[in-house]
């Protein structure tokens, strides 16, 4: 933890105490957070953005991910009241996913999707195995991204119950300014693109929405093991 991280804990600590009922004690703790925030240059955006977090997943692409993986990503933020960001990290040499969002938010989201994903993953190589195997390789990765399209579809609509409003907007806000001042749109990958689909690609995708209905995601944040109704 940064200095400036601990100057923040004291402050908001010093915060808490001034929604105290004792009346001294509450005014007391209150002079002492704006004190620390004029010795600091601690502002009321950056008091904000510290009720903010982050948690990252590793993604299936270095730059450009598919569409189908862009959507999950993205709907499972949704669901869970964070915002998504992709970026390539550069220690770890891969791609990743970031959710951002307050308390458990980002948490449950980055589970959320490594659990996801994994499944998708599973799923599109069992299609693949089953009913793409005579395919050249760029028909077969094209075609079975029309089938993970159409799996996403159905875990989206799963995840539709647990969709909210974000917690916090205006920390969400500060923060992203804080970190992420210069963000720029995803470019992510559609391989079927002005492509007029023939039967037996539409059929990948709906093969797809079949298979989607059978993912499970388990309470792995907090110890429970019951799982999240995605049935």
């Amino acid at each position: 933890m940064s200095e400036r991280d601990k100057i923040i804990e004291k402050i908001k600590k010093c915060l808490a105490l001034s929604v105290s009922c004792n009346e001294h004690e509450a005014a007391a703790a209150l002079r002492q957070a704006k004190k620390l925030m004029e010795q600091h240059g601690v502002s009321d955006l950056d008091m904000q953005a510290a009720e903010v977090s982050e948690k990252s997943a590793r993604a299936g692409a270095m730059k450009h991910p598919a569409n189908w993986e862009a959507s999950l990503a993205s709907d499972i933020a949704k669901a869970f009241a964070c915002r998504c960001l992709f970026g390539y990290n550069w220690t770890k040499g891969c791609g990743e996913w970031t959710f951002v969002g307050t308390g458990a938010a980002p948490d449950v989201a980055e589970y959320a999707f490594k659990v996801l994903f994994r499944q998708a993953k599973a799923a599109r190589a069992a299609h693949i195995k089953t009913r793409l195997r005579r395919c050249k390789a760029g028909t077969k990765t094209r075609r079975a991204d029309l089938y993970c399209e159409g799996w996403v579809r159905s875990v989206t609509a799963l995840l539709g119950k647990f969709a909210g409003g974000e917690s916090n907007p205006q920390a969400m806000d500060a923060y992203m300014a804080t970190n992420y001042p210069s963000l720029r749109d995803l470019q992510s990958r559609n391989r079927n693109a002005e492509r007029k689909l023939r039967e037996h690609e539409e059929m990948d995708y709906f093969h797809g929405r079949d298979a989607g209905r059978n993912a499970e995601l388990n309470r792995g944040v907090g110890g429970a093991t019951a799982p999240l109704a995605l049935e």
